[in-house]
Order: structure tokens, then C-alpha cells, then sequence
């Protein structure tokens, strides 16, 4: 036998994974839960509202028409952690996968859906007038006004969750502390605080944060962009690991920017050099998008610090945007078709097991839901002076 894939126990594995994504996935407690054995959509109907007429005494009543419009949900998205693991390794080191891995494929697997599940905030059917810097001063209010908009819109005022990330709880205790924020007992679990103004409170580092990079000037050889500790340096010919080429104008050396931020395209002395791998792990979640004079960055694992050093002064980051979510439970639609599982491989002429870890899922926020959501833009870092 070339390998005792029993040593490595799949139904313990695979329940380990689920097990503790029960604990600490927040799509469980706040989304609209549905479920497909098979196929690849999900219909829902829904029927549109009539109009109140007035009523006028021995005359006859006007009938309206009952009508529907249905939407969609795809399920496509199928997240896979893969790792090999040799049955000579245990011998050596005693190595237990199921300890030592299963938690960590839990955990990048609930980045997964909860990055797609917060970054539903553009969906949002209302939102705060403009960005807001939060202070003890204004923490009460500002999500005092997102409550009184959803409730306003007839959102169920006993059924609101508010998810905001580790900055927002700190200073939610600090300027609410006494009022109307209590500290849920820590037993609590899938990021669930307690509650503040009458919304259950929940704390995610998966919200949505978008940044604004301008760079309407070409950089110079040396400049560098840092996002989440990860250095990218311009070079008139990159040759080391996080180096971008200063291209012939500001619009071709964005796209190198951009290249080298989301790892595509072909690295090179003409494009960049790609990151190490432990610098990638730090990009996973973020994207660039090209704009005018401008490049547009996303990141679905919550808010990171980043800065510039450039020669051109207004070459730099606009203030960074965390988009905090209001909404009355189950606004957002989580379908998930495979829960987690384990496929076992051989790999060949080897004495070596590829161990997949995967599901399948999708999320929706359909229109109905959208009226029950609130985007609430939080600064989390100055734009750069």
C-alpha cells in the first residue's frame, strides 16, 4: 500500500473544518439561510406592491393587476485550500493534519465568505450622506441615524444587526460605555459583541475598505507604494522581488501598480517582480482597478494600513473608506449547495496525499433585501498630507 490515508482521519478532518465554521461564521447568524442540493440557480419570485385606492360608495371598485419579478442567485464560487502531506513526514515528525491544518483551512475559508458577504455593502439600499470620521463625540449618533433610517423605512426595528470591525468596537465602548452599549459574555460566538443602540452588535475583519491611490504623475526610480507592509519600488528595470517598471506616462505604470498588486500578468523586468510568498498572503483579499489619473483599491479582509513615498507630493492615498454594515437580518442571501468536505488524492509515484479542502456557495442581496440595508462609510486612516 503506498499510503495510509487512514492515518489521517477525512470524516474527522472535514467535521473539524464545518465545526468550526459553525462557531465563527457570521453569514449563520445574520443571513437569510437557503439551501440547493444541485443546479446552479436559484429562483426568487417576488411580487410587486400595489397602490392603496380610495373607495367611493355604490361605485365600482378599480382591480389591479397581480404581478411578479423574479431574481436570481448563481451559486459559483468554490473555494479550495490544497495541501500535500507525506506519510514519511509523520514518521518523522509526528505531524497532525488534522490539528494543525483544519483550523487554519477553516479560517481562510471564512475570510472567503465573509469578504464576499460584507463587500454586499455597495448593494445597499441607503447609505450616510458622506463619509464619516468617528469620535466618542458622534459614535452615538451616527449609528443612531443609520437605525432611524432603516426603521423609518419600516425595517423591523427588533431585528437590526450592525457588523463593524476591531476599530469601531473600540471606540463604540469608548464613547458609549454606560449608555447603551453592554458587552455580551465572551461565550458568545460568530463575532457576536452584544448590543448598542437597540442593534445587535457583530465584529468582523472582513469588512469591505476601499482606498484611492492618484497618481497623475509618473513616479521616479525608488518611489514606493505600501499596502499592509508589502513595498512595491519603482525601477527604471525591476530585478528584486516587489519592484514595478516605470513605464513611458503615469497610465502605463499604473497598470504595472496594478499587476504587481494583484499578482496577474506576466511578471518581468517590464512589468514587476512578483512579491515573496509571504508578502502575497498579505495582499491576499486586495485588488486594483485602473481609473483616471487615479488607481482604485479594494480590500474584502478589512481595514490595512497603507502609505506612499513618492517624489511628486500629490502622487499619494486619499483617505481609506471601512464600510460598516446595517441591516435587518437576513437582508443578504447566503445559499451554500456543498457544506466543506475533503477529496483525498495519491499523488503519484510518490508516498505523498493531496488533501482538498472545499465548498460551494454564493451570496445575493436581492432587491428586497437591499431596502433593508444601510452603508455606513467609516474613515479609517487620513488621507496622506
Amino acid at each position: 500500500m503506498a499510503n495510509s490515508v487512514s492515518s489521517l482521519n477525512k470524516e474527522q478532518y472535514t467535521k473539524t473544518v464545518q465545526s468550526l465554521l459553525e462557531e465563527r461564521l457570521i453569514a449563520m447568524d445574520i443571513c437569510n439561510i437557503r439551501k440547493m442540493e444541485s443546479g446552479t440557480t436559484l429562483n426568487n419570485p417576488r411580487g410587486v406592491y400595489m397602490n392603496v385606492d380610495s373607495y367611493t360608495k355604490y361605485t365600482d371598485v378599480t382591480d389591479q393587476d397581480v404581478t411578479y419579478t423574479n431574481e436570481t442567485l448563481t451559486i459559483n464560487q468554490t473555494p479550495i485550500i490544497s495541501f500535500v502531506y507525506d506519510a514519511v513526514d509523520r514518521l518523522d515528525n509526528s505531524y497532525d493534519a488534522v490539528a494543525i491544518e483544519a483550523p487554519k483551512a477553516a479560517y481562510r475559508i471564512k475570510q472567503d465568505i465573509e469578504g464576499n458577504l460584507f463587500n454586499e455593502y455597495s448593494n445597499a439600499g441607503s447609505a450616510a450622506a458622506a463619509t464619516v470620521t468617528l469620535s466618542t463625540s458622534n459614535v452615538v449618533s451616527t449609528y443612531g441615524d443609520g437605525y432611524a433610517t432603516l426603521t423609518n423605512a419600516g425595517v423591523d426595528s427588533d431585528n437590526i444587526v450592525a457588523v463593524v470591525d476591531p476599530f469601531q468596537i473600540n471606540m463604540i465602548g469608548q464613547g458609549a460605555l454606560g449608555n447603551t452599549f453592554n458587552v455580551a459574555d465572551e461565550s458568545y460566538r460568530r463575532g457576536y459583541k452584544g448590543e448598542f443602540q437597540n442593534m445587535k452588535l457583530y465584529v468582523s475583519t472582513n469588512l469591505t475598505a476601499t482606498y484611492t491611490l492618484d497618481l497623475a504623475t509618473n513616479p521616479t526610480a525608488d518611489d514606493t507604494v505600501t499596502i499592509n507592509g508589502v513595498v512595491l519600488t519603482a525601477k527604471a528595470v525591476p530585478s528584486a522581488a516587489g519592484e514595478f517598471d516605470i513605464g513611458a506616462s503615469a497610465d502605463a505604470t499604473a497598470a504595472n501598480i496594478i499587476l504587481a498588486i494583484n499578482g496577474t500578468g506576466t511578471p518581468g523586468a517590464t512589468t514587476y517582480i512578483e512579491v515573496s510568498a509571504s508578502d502575497r498572503a498579505k495582499l491576499e483579499g486586495i485588488t486594483a482597478t485602473d481609473g483616471t489619473d487615479l488607481i482604485t483599491i479594494e480590500s474584502k479582509r478589512g481595514y490595512k494600513v497603507v502609505s506612499t513615498s513618492m517624489t511628486a507630493a500629490a502622487n499619494d492615498f486619499q483617505a481609506v473608506v471601512i464600510h460598516n454594515i446595517l441591516m435587518e437580518k437576513g437582508a443578504i442571501d447566503f445559499a451554500m449547495q456543498k457544506e466543506v468536505s475533503l477529496k483525498t488524492q495519491d499523488v503519484h509515484k510518490q508516498l505523498a496525499t493531496r488533501y482538498m479542502t472545499w465548498t460551494r456557495y454564493w451570496i445575493k442581496t436581492f432587491s428586497e433585501g437591499a431596502e433593508r440595508m444601510y452603508d455606513l462609510p467609516i474613515q479609517a486612516q487620513a488621507a496622506e498630507a
